[in-house]
């Protein structure tokens, strides 16, 4: 006799990147750095921690894009996807997402099912962009599925593997997907049953709350911005000035530099 025993779905969750741990957020470098991953990613070379981290305080302070880590059910981080280049004046966006290369069983279709809704939903944008590297066949084919149309190709766009490539552009008009996703829905049913995605746009995300040390780093960012500023002016306004504090920086960042070196040689 065989007995036919249901799984529970897979628990998925989409978090944003400003409410994981510090210790998830520098984990995405691992991700970012799989061959799989940048093999078709516009950055495809590999990522130093000090990029990596300009990265994400870049991110933190930029209104025009969100980012979310995937986390599977122990909580890895197992993916990430974006919405970038937000226009709420004009409704649209372009969105991005990748997986690490264990990710298998329709987990990235899931995935996209689950955060067009809440772009259409969520975000009320009505026109949807993606970008993918030519020869990535597998991921505009998978966005076809999920209603997408080619609207053009840019030839020898962008060079990389060493090579120079096309780029596909695709895009998706939200009352297209409002009236095909039903169908969609129940031509992969089989394979969303798989997993139970859940997308965490809290009211910190929403409401602007962050944590101590992002507010810091954004107070900081904007201090920095007004520093350069002043700079600036006294370079133009009295050059003299400006060279002999930009040689008082230096020595005292090179003093700043010796005294950490003595710090991790102890």
């Amino acid at each position: 006799m065989t007995v036919d025993i249901k799984r529970r779905p897979r628990k998925i969750e989409l978090v944003a990147l400003t409410d994981v741990s510090t210790e998830i957020q520098l984990k995405l470098r691992d991700l970012r750095n799989e061959d799989t991953v940048r093999k078709w990613m516009f950055t495809d070379r590999i990522i130093g921690l000090n990029e990596h981290l300009i990265w994400l305080s870049r991110i933190k302070t930029d209104d025009s894009q969100m980012v979310f880590v995937v986390l599977d059910e122990n909580h890895c981080p197992v993916g990430m996807a974006s919405v970038n280049t937000i226009n709420y004046p004009h409704r649209k966006a372009d969105w991005a997402f990748y997986l690490t290369g264990s990710a298998v069983g329709g987990l990235g279709a899931a995935l996209e099912f689950a955060f067009i809704n809440f772009i259409f939903d969520s975000l009320d944008i009505e026109k949807l962009n993606c970008q993918v590297i030519e020869g990535n066949d597998a991921v505009v084919k998978l966005h076809r599925k999920f209603l997408f149309e080619t609207e053009g190709f840019r030839r020898s766009h962008i060079i990389n593997n060493g090579r120079r490539a096309g780029v596909h552009l695709l895009g998706l008009v939200k009352k297209d997907w409002m009236a095909g996703r039903d169908e969609v829905f129940k031509k992969y049913r089989r394979i969303f049953d798989k997993y139970s995605v859940a997308i965490k746009w809290g009211d910190a995300s929403r409401s602007g709350e962050k944590q101590l040390i992002d507010q810091i780093e954004m107070a900081r960012a904007k201090n920095n911005l007004n520093w350069m500023n002043i700079l600036r002016l006294v370079l133009e306004l009295s050059p003299e000035h400006g060279k002999a504090l930009i040689t008082n920086i230096r020595d005292i960042d090179r003093e700043i530099s010796e005294l950490s070196d003595k710090l991790v040689s102890e």
